[in-house]
């Protein structure tokens, strides 16, 4: 199982390219500077991966100079590079074939975003690359995505980048057309700075698809093999700083609090049954429910048990504690990218199904009607559509995203402001419309519509609750 630290992911991504030969030995890595920018990290992440590098022969390190390769290469290097490339060959043809349709909104966002700065900015960056287009590319995505403040989004470029290991181990001399690569680039900067960014975006996929064409060109060789490897799937390491089992099962727990499978004013299992449920600890399993009581959407009981506290008898929430608070800020970074990306997905999704997948998200939807829980309209349209993606890539995309938007129950617990005016209830019969007239486009509007302004409104309660504007999307 991978780490899922940045200083882990820092270590992943140059050891990879020293093993697989993009780094020869003597050669010298950018920077600490250099590498906290790419990164987005402190000087010290950057220097706990190159502490871990040098301890374990790749580095050698220099106060006050850029550290240096010490590793030679051996005779399994090249089948290394083989099984790395036919393990993740089936995922990265599902990333290379299905990556815009979350990705393409996002930038399209970024390039709105950008100002004279960073496009000067962006421009000195890919002439340092000028030689390695595959590494242009990542620069430019990482740098353009400065400006939506969303660190979980950096952290999606990233673990792409980790796992399609491959198309950016190589020498730039195992492309062609380097020219032709650069000019993609520079063109693409002259319609940002006139504010075209229809046409930006055009250009980044045609520079996209360029690219990838390139690598696979380059690696035909590798197929032509019948060794069996073992698949190795995308998935997305999600990184927080020291995570803790039971804020996961503490989400897991409001989850089903919003399902109504632990009802309102009634009491849950036991701590020992939860424990014994989910395989943790008692002692992890009580943290849990301490966490719960914290955030006052459970209250324990001596010697009853630990119920659920009904919303309207719920006094304020306590979401001074630091983990507390790294959780709703992922929440409101997910919820950000599902506004970006959900229309795309959705469009998608409900292109490869039938009827009876229509009927059966408008039967959901109603008995969310019918159960006054239309609060979780969005949510359960966002799970539908990524579950049932016809890409392995945007279904985990999606599986961690409605993972995290878990913690909404926490805000909506406390905070009927998108409740005036039967918000959720007019929304919700608009895509149920949209799906029996089996609209697929006028669905993907709705429900882009309905997440941003779900979006907006928790922006609202976190400001409320003490949070600083800097810290939100």
């Amino acid at each position: 199982m991978q780490n899922n630290s940045m200083a882990d992911i820092i270590y992943d991504y140059f050891t990879s390219r020293i093993l697989f030969g993009y780094y020869l030995f003597g050669d010298r890595l950018p920077s600490i500077s250099d590498i906290c920018r790419q990164f987005q990290v402190s000087a010290l992440t950057v220097r706990t991966a190159l502490i871990r590098m040098r301890e374990e022969g790749y580095l050698e390190t220099t106060e006050r100079k850029r550290s240096t390769v010490i590793y030679r290469p051996d005779e399994q290097q090249e089948q290394r590079y083989r099984t790395a490339y036919l393990s993740r060959k089936e995922g990265m043809d599902d990333i290379c074939r299905n990556a815009y349709i979350i990705f393409d909104p996002i930038v399209h966002r970024y390039l709105e975003k950008q100002t004279e700065d960073s496009i000067k900015q962006i421009r000195s960056q890919l002439q340092k690359d000028k030689k390695h287009p595959v590494k242009q590319l990542i620069m430019f995505y990482a740098e353009v995505m400065r400006p939506l403040n969303n660190p979980l989004a950096v952290n999606l470029h990233w673990e792409i980048v980790r796992y399609l290991q491959t198309p950016y181990l190589q020498k730039s001399a195992n492309f062609e057309d380097l020219d032709v690569a650069s000019k993609h680039m520079e063109q693409m900067l002259h319609p940002i700075e006139e504010g075209n960014t229809e046409k930006a975006l055009e250009i980044s996929q045609a520079f996209s698809k360029n690219v990838t064409q390139m690598f696979f060109r380059s690696l035909a060789g590798l197929i032509d093999t019948e060794q069996p490897v073992e698949p190795v799937p995308f998935k997305w390491q999600i990184y927080r700083d020291h995570p803790q089992l039971c804020y996961t099962l503490a989400a897991e727990l409001m989850s089903r609090i919003d399902a109504r499978v632990y009802k309102q004013e009634e009491l849950l299992p036991s701590c020992q049954m939860l424990a014994r449920e989910y395989g943790v600890s008692l002692i992890t399993m009580r943290r849990t429910l301490d966490l719960l009581n914290e955030i006052h959407v459970t209250k324990s009981e001596n010697g009853i048990g630990t119920r659920v506290i009904s919303a309207r008898l719920a006094g304020p929430p306590n979401f001074s504690h630091l983990q507390i608070r790294k959780s709703l800020l992922l929440l409101l970074q997910s919820m950000q990218l599902c506004a970006l990306t959900c229309r795309n997905v959705a469009l998608n999704t409900l292109s490869s199904l039938d009827g009876r997948d229509f009927q059966a998200l408008d039967q959901e939807l109603g008995r969310l009607v019918k159960g006054g829980m239309t609060y979780l309209t969005a949510k359960t349209c966002l799970l539908f559509i990524g579950t049932n993606s016809p890409s392995a890539f945007i279904r985990e995309v999606y599986r961690q995203l409605c993972q995290l938007l878990q913690w909404g129950h926490a805000l909506h617990q406390f905070s009927q402001k998108l409740d005036a005016g039967r918000f959720y209830e007019v929304h919700t019969a608009r895509l149920r419309e949209a799906l029996r007239r089996r609209d697929a486009k006028r669905f993907a509007d709705g429900l882009s519509e309905l997440v941003e302004l779900s979006l907006e409104g928790s922006k609202t309660m976190l400001l409320e609750l003490g949070f600083q504007e800097d810290q939100l999307v």
